[in-house]
């Protein structure tokens, strides 16, 4: 509900009623009514009933809060979890969700201007993927009428900024509504938002609150968002450029800065459809070709977007196969938007089967040929890596020097595009499961086979590449967290995730990087403490250490009692390899528990049959040698809130008798 004071007309036409707080109102003055009165609106249980039903399924959810005739406290008491499947007691009541609605409105209503350039100031920085908001501009639509878009729009940011370490000591952050809170607000305006004439505020508010429902795992709803956040900057973009637009309201000249803001936003609606759709099996919403048709002016710049240029809206986007151009960390915005829509081609290649696909055996195929899909994937990396400047490569130059210049967590995130696209593509050849615990680099193991032989030396080369990249990216987050720059989004959780599911895997199969990984075990410890410091910021943080969990006890197993997995590929475990790939984290723990319950059940059964058939009486023999799939489950089952458990949680399970004394043991 609006807090100022408006007229009955403007408030029934749902448009903003600018008054000098005596009427008429500048609407009504224009256009003659007579009768304008102003008047602040009153809180109604039977008012706007489709817009409650909405909250209400908001409000499922969040975590309860109890009715009462005491005001709720605006702070973080217990920390709110996320539920997929909520129970009926979950569900917040209708008078509990206006009061918290209300409280939030009347926080931002009178929200200090040093806290808003608080905020701000760390969103912008931690948040590098989402550098949209200009503090002038903002700060002057927010002081003009504090409009509720704008107020959602600040909702979102505190929202995301609350749950950053960087403000865990701070006073101001501390004081602020809890994050839910605040999402729910900012959810309830844009719903009313949406089908109003497009604004670039609009649009950034989604984006926002797309990243923050994907770091709680509420994936359906960021997926929406975003969507609707790139129809609505289309629509806007569009009736700017069309030669004939259908809506002309939107074709007034603009400032250079306002432009800035605009193309940065719309290059934010990119890299966000790039993101989430990474590691899924849906479609992009926006492809580059469509920024192409529609002549989208490229990122500006640090100091375009801080100030404004002439010269940025004539430069629109062209293929990165143009004029060779040096780029500085000044353009970090624009490499990050290329960055992203390449590893979104490697994780669709991925995702579309990569290697298993239809023809990608053939000899014509193979990675190491020129013009092959992996061929040109890798060369685009490389060409994009090259267009950089050398001072933004790491570990060549340290994060440290960039963050004396502001610039930390960008730096930080453009090493992550290189090394986390390098070592995905890379990954997909090698096997899931070698044979044994000494078997040197080599391609794929299981079908389909590929139809050539690679060139001598390959393989090792590609070995090099993989485990180097892993290592990159741990020591990169590392260093930025040593720096008190720590970065904690869902992207790079991903990546740490990724990196120590790499450094796990050379640690039990170091034969596999020819032994030149040395502190892989280190490495994955330190991988392993960024993401339990992770989920205690993002939800998605524990279903991708159960991933690691599971895949330590696989690779344990498979490496101590080999006879129980010979002969078995990814496709014994094909649940628990989806779920290393999987940016949208789903537990799927069960199922990687059953895969492998079953894999040794059958190695079991079958080790000592000449004929490679399990009778029934050895059949019976191996059930009761191979443990149940509840001691599995158990060992796994730990208390991860136990700093003792971490980060030497894998000692245990070599401990643990999982074979019940099979012969020879």
């Amino acid at each position: 509900m609006r807090s100022s004071l408006s007229c009955e007309f403007c408030r029934k036409s749902k448009i903003k009623c600018v008054n000098s707080g005596s009427p008429p109102c500048q609407k009504c003055e224009k256009l003659g009514k007579s009768g304008c009165e102003l008047t602040r609106p009153r809180a109604s249980l039977t008012k706007r009933a489709p817009k409650r039903k909405r909250a209400r399924s908001d409000a499922l959810q969040t975590s309860p809060v109890e009715a009462s005739p005491t005001p709720e406290p605006l702070q973080d008491a217990v920390p709110l979890v996320m539920s997929s499947n909520p129970s009926p007691s979950m569900a917040m009541s209708r008078p509990a969700q206006t009061r918290r609605r209300n409280k939030v409105d009347d926080y931002l209503e009178n929200i200090p201007t040093d806290i808003i350039l608080k905020a701000l100031n760390v969103f912008t920085s931690k948040f590098p993927e989402l550098r949209i908001l200009q503090p002038s501009l903002f700060m002057k639509e927010f002081d003009a009428s504090r409009s509720e878009e704008s107020k959602a729009l600040l909702a979102t940011v505190l929202a995301s900024v609350k749950k950053q370490p960087a403000v865990l000591n701070e006073t101001w952050a501390s004081e602020l509504p809890d994050t839910e809170s605040l999402a729910t607000y900012a959810r309830g305006v844009m719903s009313d938002c949406i089908l109003q004439p497009p604004k670039v505020i609009v649009v950034q508010a989604l984006l926002i609150l797309t990243l923050f429902e994907w770091g709680v795992r509420d994936f359906h709803k960021a997926w929406m968002h975003c969507g609707i956040a790139i129809r609505i900057m289309q629509s806007l973009h569009s009736s700017r450029v069309a030669p004939f637009p259908l809506d002309t309201s939107h074709g007034i000249e603009r400032d250079s800065l306002s432009s800035a803001v605009e193309a940065r936003t719309y290059w934010a609606c990119f890299i966000m459809d790039c993101t989430i759709n990474s590691g899924t099996y849906n479609p992009r919403m926006l492809p580059k070709p469509e920024m192409q048709k529609l002549k989208v002016a490229r990122p500006p710049t640090s100091v375009e977007f801080a100030f404004g240029s002439d010269t940025t809206t004539s430069r629109d986007v062209s293929d990165d196969t143009g004029q060779p151009v040096t780029l500085d960390i000044a353009h970090s915005f624009e490499i990050m938007a290329e960055g992203f829509d390449i590893n979104a081609q490697v994780m669709a290649f991925l995702f579309n089967d990569g290697r298993r696909a239809p023809g990608m055996c053939a000899p014509e195929n193979c990675p190491w040929v020129l013009g092959s899909p992996w061929s040109d994937c890798r060369s685009r990396l490389e060409r994009w890596r090259a267009r950089q400047h050398s001072r933004l490569h790491y570990p060549s130059n340290s994060v440290a020097i960039h963050m004396t210049l502001g610039f930390g967590e960008s730096f930080v995130y453009l090493n992550l595009l290189y090394y986390q696209s390098l070592m995905m593509i890379h990954r997909e050849y090698f096997p899931f499961l070698p044979p044994s615990a000494d078997i040197t680099p080599r391609g794929p193991i299981d079908h389909p086979l590929l139809e050539a032989e690679a060139p001598p030396g390959w393989w090792n080369d590609c070995a090099r590449e993989l485990f180097d990249s892993s290592d990159q990216i741990i020591n990169l987050l590392k260093e930025a967290s040593d720096c008190g720059i720590p970065v904690m989004t869902p992207f790079s959780g991903f990546c740490a995730f990724s990196a120590c599911f790499g450094n796990l895997y050379v640690y039990r199969f170091p034969a596999m990087n020819l032994g030149r990984s040395p502190r892989a075990k280190e490495l994955m410890e330190l991988g392993l403490e960024y993401l339990r410091e992770f989920r205690h910021v993002w939800d998605l943080g524990g279903g991708w250490i159960k991933t690691i969990q599971n895949s330590s006890l696989l690779y344990e197993r498979a490496t101590s009692e080999r006879r129980l997995y010979r002969g078995k590929s990814r496709f014994d475990f094909e649940v628990l390899h989806q779920s290393v790939h999987e940016y949208r984290v789903v537990d799927r723990s069960d199922q990687h528990i059953q895969q492998i319950h079953r894999a040794e059940r059958d190695g079991a059964s079958h080790q000592d049959s000449p004929t490679g058939e399990p009778s029934s009486d050895q059949e019976d023999i191996a059930s009761q040698l191979v443990p149940p799939i509840g001691q599995l489950a158990s060992d796994l089952n730990m208390n991860l809130e136990d700093p003792g458990l971490w980060p030497n949680w894998w000692s245990m399970l070599e401990e643990v008798d999982f074979t019940g004394g099979l012969p020879g043991n």
